[in-house]
């Protein structure tokens, strides 16, 4: 249910960015976890949540870059058309 309701919410934006050509939707997501798996349930729920989502972003996403500590890495860049 949490994975469509973001689905959704991502849709309406990409809708709204792709509605006028000069429009540009950018996201910004953290790293929650550094790696480290929560004993808690709750929270390893939550970073599997999260991370789906980046995936979905991802997916959807003409361009993905990763920045670490200022360096910039082009994960996925879809040409122009």
């Amino acid at each position: 249910m949490p994975e469509k309701m973001f689905c959704n919410w991502l849709d309406k934006w990409l809708t709204w960015e792709k509605s006028e050509k000069s429009r540009r939707l950018y996201l910004i997501g953290t790293d929650i976890g550094k790696g480290i798996v929560p004993v808690d349930a709750n929270l390893r729920r939550y970073r599997d949540l999260v991370g789906k989502c980046y995936q979905i972003v991802a997916q959807k996403a003409e361009r993905v870059d990763l920045i670490w500590y200022g360096l910039n890495e082009t994960l996925k860049k879809e040409e122009e058309q």
